[in-house]
């Protein structure tokens, strides 16, 4: 299992190599819980916790990915930055340049040993083209997919 707080110093360095402000009052912690998220930051009065998933510490993870997620949790703190739009935006953009990083708003599914990925609850299938959308949660698509259409074929919508 790799150390979280080796990490999140390594890439606070980064962040002051690019004379990024971020909050020095941030608490790491570790997830071991969260299955559809790699990482979260709050705020709570001045002080910030960053919990990043047990999963990205797992040694089957790439280093990259866990990188990439404390990076994107850590400008979280700058100011203005709390959701992924503006500054957050514009702040990653600096990173992923200076660094050849691919700090986004979300992860790509493929970073994380399959595995290790959550199974889907449901699973929508399109009777047209066979497109399948899996599921977690019991969304308005997967009570009444005759609401809806497949996005690809148009075709009518099934849940198993």
């Amino acid at each position: 299992m790799r150390d979280l707080l080796k990490y999140a110093r390594e890439c606070e360095a980064l962040l002051d190599a690019l004379k990024i402000k971020y909050s020095k009052n941030i608490r790491y912690t570790v997830n071991r819980r969260a299955q559809s998220r790699l990482g979260l930051c709050k705020k709570q009065g001045g002080r910030y916790t960053v919990e990043i998933s047990s999963k990205l510490l797992d040694e089957r993870t790439s280093e990259q990915t866990l990188i990439e997620t404390i990076l994107h949790e850590q400008l979280h703190t700058c100011y203005g930055c709390m959701k992924h739009t503006g500054r957050w935006k514009l702040l990653a953009q600096r990173v992923n340049d200076a660094f050849g990083f691919s700090v986004a708003r979300t992860a790509d599914e493929d970073s994380i040993p399959e595995d290790m990925l959550p199974k889907p609850k449901y699973i929508v299938r399109c009777r047209g083209c066979g497109l399948e959308l899996p599921r977690q949660k019991l969304s308005p698509l997967v009570k009444h997919p005759e609401r809806y259409r497949c996005a690809k074929c148009g075709g009518k919508l099934t849940v198993t």
